[in-house]
């Protein structure tokens, strides 16, 4: 009789905006699974866009020195994001030097070496999609303002003190230009 034939395994994923199943199993095991996923996902409330993280004011720095208008900060995520891009003759690095600092003034001890992917998570969410985050700082790490330890996805870059001065100039810079023009946060 069928009764010495394993049942079917299948393999089920779906994703609906945020919400995800997953289940490998019997065919009857995986479709009752999905159908309570299915009535559970349907009591959640829809969400028509999906939302930015959540962001903690930048005040909340341990050094004071972040400013809110050029950084958002993600506590949860230990995410820092520029919320205005610079523009210049090396805005990638420069980007990438900002954020270095931000993530040095956000996270304390935490901040002070920052693992090579989360810098480049946080140059895609701050708009620059393509980053290979070496290319990138190899302008300042030559010139002696970014240190790096590691190798490939294991790296990590820190500030030096001649960084931090250059960061610092650096968001000073661009938090007076947008004072100038008045740009919205």
């Amino acid at each position: 009789m069928l009764s010495d034939v394993p049942p079917e395994r299948i393999r089920l994923r779906v994703k609906l905006g945020t919400e995800e199943f997953e289940a490998v199993g019997p065919a009857e095991v995986v479709a009752s699974h999905f159908r309570t996923w299915q009535a559970l996902v349907g009591k959640v409330p829809a969400d028509p866009a999906p939302q930015p993280p959540a962001v903690a004011p930048a005040e909340r720095s341990l050094h004071g020195e972040v400013s809110p208008e050029l950084f958002a900060i993600d506590t949860q995520r230990k995410l820092v994001r520029l919320r205005h891009y610079p523009d210049g003759k090396h805005p990638h690095a420069d980007a990438a030097l900002l954020l270095l600092y931000g993530f040095h003034c956000s996270f304390d001890g935490d901040g002070r070496a920052v693992p090579v992917t989360r810098l480049r998570a946080a140059l895609t969410a701050s708009g620059h999609t393509d980053a290979r985050v070496d290319r990138t700082l190899e302008p300042y790490r030559a010139a002696g303002l970014v240190k790096k330890r590691g190798q490939r996805k294991g790296s990590t870059y820190q500030l030096t003190p001649g960084g931090r001065q250059r960061a610092a100039a650096l968001a000073n810079a661009l938090a007076q230009s947008l004072s100038g023009r008045g740009a919205p946060t």
